[in-house]
């Protein structure tokens, strides 16, 4: 396994095994290869792999059992919600319906949010709100550099929403975001399209218009799911021929 730039060995070794056991390399009930041929297969020692392990049974993908080793849990325990497992199964066979579920889940979340912030937000709020839009113009086009500050728009209207049960939820959002971005980074439709639909959430927060906000944010998420499911049918699928060269099917 030859460590890629900025990814270190364990996270490399997290995302080799992980994304076989959620593209269905190794199926539920069943266990994972004997130590000595995972580490053989991945040329890394004992430890990093028990590291790798670890990680994979905290995001309720495996469980160690006695006299079988260690085994893939059912799907119900997984941790659906968890970054690293969103983004496998976005880059999996099931990507399309997994790309449903995240935007009916923000579409739950993230309008409410909005409307919220532009009853509740306060002057640091809304300035939290225009320092993240501004990186996202400064970010122009670059898939990598405009990320973080759009996730931070996000999480920013979340906090500002004044529900303090939704903090956690914010860390669903970026992890949605961040599913999303892995698919259409490069898309050749870029991505200063979103810039005004973004603007258009944060002057109706500053304005403080609950409903102006709720519905700029619905359309904001209406535009952004049809530009992926665009970029992953532009793509044949982001993650299809992945799948199939894993389990040595053709794509």
């Amino acid at each position: 396994m030859q460590k890629k730039h900025g990814r270190s060995l364990h996270d490399q070794v997290v995302r080799e095994i992980g994304q076989q056991i959620v593209w269905g390399k190794w199926p539920v009930g069943t266990p994972l290869p004997h130590d000595t041929v995972l580490c053989a297969r991945l040329h890394i020692s004992r430890t990093a792999l028990r590291e790798a392990l670890i990680t994979l049974a905290s995001k309720g993908l495996l469980e160690a059992r006695q006299k079988i080793g260690t085994i893939v849990r059912p799907r119900e325990e997984w941790n659906m919600l968890d970054g690293d497992v969103l983004r496998w199964r976005v880059e999996s066979n099931e990507g399309d319906a997994v790309v449903a579920e995240l935007y009916g889940l923000r579409r739950l979340i993230e309008p409410l949010a909005a409307s919220l912030a532009a009853v509740h937000a306060t002057r640091t709020d809304i300035e939290r709100l225009t320092k993240a839009y501004d990186d996202m113009v400064a970010a122009g086009d670059d898939g990598e550099q405009v990320l973080e500050p759009d996730v931070r728009f996000h999480r920013a209207i979340i906090a500002a929403s004044g529900n303090a049960l939704f903090a956690s939820v914010g860390l669903v959002v970026a992890s949605a975001l961040e599913a999303n971005f892995a698919a259409i980074k490069d898309s050749p439709r870029g991505h200063t399209w979103a810039l005004p639909l973004h603007k258009a959430i944060l002057e109706a927060i500053a304005a403080h218009h609950g409903n102006r906000a709720r519905v700029a944010m619905q359309k904001l998420l209406d535009a952004s799911q049809k530009d992926l499911q665009a970029a992953r049918a532009g793509n044949g699928g982001i993650g299809r021929s992945r799948r199939a060269q894993a389990s040595g099917r053709p794509s």
